[in-house]
């Protein structure tokens, strides 16, 4: 009996021992875990987990341009026929210009005896008349020509707007100029502004129908033409 005790002591230090192996098993195991897991959250291994949030839609594409591809300034603003009428700066002569698919006439007149018939260009907006008295060069734009004409030896500014029918520029026919030579500006209040020439003299032209398009000369009927760009003669 006397050898008991011990055998009771050594068998309670094999139960400690094994307890303690465990443990320490357990422990050894949750570390390396652990670290498996730090070194594979490092180098990018575990993946990610799936989205909750649907993705974007893609912005819509933007429709083409319905915009004209001229501004209003070139020719494309010009298409058909175009009247332009009004008073030059300060009043003292009248200016008319008619314009068809960039090629223009104008007429400017003082009533009394300077005028000036021009013909030329307009277009890109750009206007260049010339004529054997006299020239116009300006822009055009936003229904109106601007710039400067010169009629003889008198050169005045301009600004004249787009003018509906009757207003314009008018001649007697071509045919006929030899009776009478007379050219008119109608502007857009109705008057009508024109020198004529008879005889070699120069003066104010007489009224004329802006219905029927003549004027009397001594008791005949004469026909009057409207300016046309595209005529034979140029105006």
């Amino acid at each position: 009996m006397r050898f008991k005790a011990p055998l009771v002591t050594l068998g309670a230090g094999l139960v400690v021992a094994g307890v303690l192996y465990t443990l320490n098993v357990d422990l050894s195991n949750d570390v390396e875990k652990n670290q498996a897991a730090a070194s594979a959250k490092q180098t990018g291994t575990v993946a990610a987990p799936a989205s909750s949030q649907p993705a974007a839609d893609p912005p819509p594409s933007q429709p083409a341009s319905s915009a004209p591809a001229g501004d209003g300034s070139g020719n494309a603003g010009q298409q058909g026929t175009v009247t332009y009428a009004g008073a030059v700066d300060g009043g003292a002569a009248s200016l008319a210009i008619v314009v068809n698919n960039g090629k223009a006439i104008a007429y400017v007149c003082d009533g009394k005896k300077v005028e000036a018939w021009l013909n030329g260009t307009m277009a890109n907006g750009q206007v260049e008349l010339t004529g054997a008295k006299g020239s116009l060069k300006g822009t055009y734009g936003g229904g109106q020509v601007k710039g400067n004409v010169t009629a003889g030896t008198k050169s005045w500014g301009f600004a004249v707007k787009v003018a509906a029918a009757p207003s314009g520029l008018y001649r007697s026919a071509a045919s006929l100029r030899n009776k009478l030579d007379a050219s008119w500006v109608v502007l857009p209040d109705g008057r009508q502004v024109g020198v004529q020439t008879k005889n070699g003299e120069t003066s104010e032209a007489p009224p004329f129908d802006v219905n029927s398009k003549t004027v009397t000369v001594d008791g005949t009927k004469v026909p009057i033409e409207a300016g046309n760009p595209n005529a034979s003669s140029g105006y």
